[in-house]
């Protein structure tokens, strides 16, 4: 599959001086002993920086051409009083001293989601039921149908219904991306199961947008931390769900039927309603609809579209063999 850390934007090579400068808006007088870029992500740039006073930060800068900062910012604002998430101590969009946004944030001690699996050969179910329940204290704040948000997290931009959306991407550049036996496939799916892609489209919420695992980490004392909100915007709850369930080959075989049941049982308890019994199977129908999203441009990355169309495959094989309910 598409690993977590392929990137969409280069990442902004900083040298150590304008690192510095950079702090220096926040705190002019703490000396900065370490600086490390940390190169997972999509679109951001983002530093690794320790004081003289052993304090830890995330310097965290924003693509020109994809600034979504405001909008981030108030994210975090809404995310914090909710859930753990890093606490933003300064945000800077005059672009006076780089031509681009940055903010400084609290570091977050642990790892990631992806890498705690993998180190520890799977995931313990109270963590997978603590995120659960995070992700359904995200999603309470409804909106009556998809759209962009604008930076106080309110409708900016009408997007096109997740049914329609499906059809505009699998004839535009996506189609082009993947074989035509599974566009085909994909196509009859839509025709045949209209009454299950509806119910994706039920109830629409505050999505995060990019919830997958490299944007939760998982501190010492086991408790989950959700960073990376400039891509939320107003969705199907099915959208993050399908993105955190997505096959990742190096800890797939560390998910199993006791995660799924840890994850729902964990969001039940804090959700405005209870997932409905196939959320499995239309999560993992949303998340064709979010994959075909990242191929559909007339250029793409060496090896997304054979990912892609593999992961597609394998979701609607899982769908069709009924083993993706409960």
């Amino acid at each position: 599959m598409v690993k977590d850390s392929a990137r969409l934007f280069d990442f902004q090579a900083l040298n150590e001086g304008m690192v510095k400068r950079l702090f220096a808006a926040f705190d002019p007088k703490a000396g900065i002993t370490q600086v490390s870029p940390l190169t997972k992500g999509m679109s951001t740039s983002n530093y690794a920086l320790q004081t003289d006073s052993g304090s830890k930060y995330v310097l965290r800068i924003y693509p020109a051409n994809n600034d979504h900062s405001r909008t981030e910012v108030t994210a975090y604002q809404y995310a914090k009083a909710r859930i753990r998430t890093p606490e933003i101590f300064f945000f800077d969009d005059s672009k006076q001293i780089v031509p681009f946004s940055y903010l400084i944030m609290a570091f977050i001690e642990g790892s990631t989601l992806g890498d705690f699996i993998a180190g520890n050969e799977g995931c313990p179910d109270h963590v997978v039921h603590r995120i659960g329940s995070a992700l359904a204290l995200l999603h309470q704040t409804e909106y009556p149908h998809m759209a962009l948000l604008d930076n106080h997290l309110q409708i900016a931009e009408h997007l096109e219904s997740f049914e329609s959306q499906y059809y505009s991407l699998l004839n535009g550049h996506a189609g082009t991306h993947i074989q035509p036996s599974t566009k085909v496939k994909c196509l009859q799916f839509l025709t045949n199961n209209a009454a299950l892609v509806e119910k994706i489209a039920d109830k629409h919420v505050f999505s995060h947008g990019d919830f997958i695992f490299s944007n939760i980490m998982i501190t010492p004392s086991l408790e989950p931390c959700f960073i990376d909100y400039e891509y939320c915007f107003a969705a199907p709850v099915f959208y993050d769900i399908g993105k955190f369930f997505r096959t990742r080959t190096q800890v797939e075989c560390y998910i199993d039927a006791d995660t799924v049941a840890a994850f729902q049982e964990g969001y039940n308890r804090k959700a405005r309603e209870p997932l409905p019994v196939e959320w499995y199977a239309l999560s993992k129908v949303a998340d064709i609809s979010t994959m075909l999203h990242l191929i559909n441009k007339p250029q793409i990355p060496d090896g997304w579209g054979a990912a892609i169309d593999s992961e597609i495959e394998k979701n609607l094989e899982l769908i069709l063999a009924g083993k993706a309910g409960n």
